[in-house]
């Protein structure tokens, strides 16, 4: 859905956007699906850098017990 609003908000159609980072304006649709699970952050970059935007990835700890494995120990302080 960000995608989809940082497009229409830079009067992008998916034909434009596409052709900006050397794609299909099919990538692009299914890149705007809330539902799609494929998404390449080499082509995420690309897409927001035509827009003018950049990506920051945190890592966060993940709630509840790691599965079978055991815990990440945490440096002596």
């Amino acid at each position: 859905m960000a995608l989809y609003r940082l497009r229409i908000e830079a009067g992008l159609t998916q034909m434009a956007l596409a052709k900006m980072v050397g794609t299909t304006a099919s990538v692009i649709s299914r890149l705007e699906d809330a539902d799609y699970r494929g998404h390449s952050l080499s082509m995420l970059r690309r897409i927001t850098q035509a827009l003018g935007w950049r990506i920051e990835l945190r890592l966060v700890p993940a709630t509840g017990p790691l599965r079978g494995r055991n815990r990440p120990r945490r440096p002596a302080a």
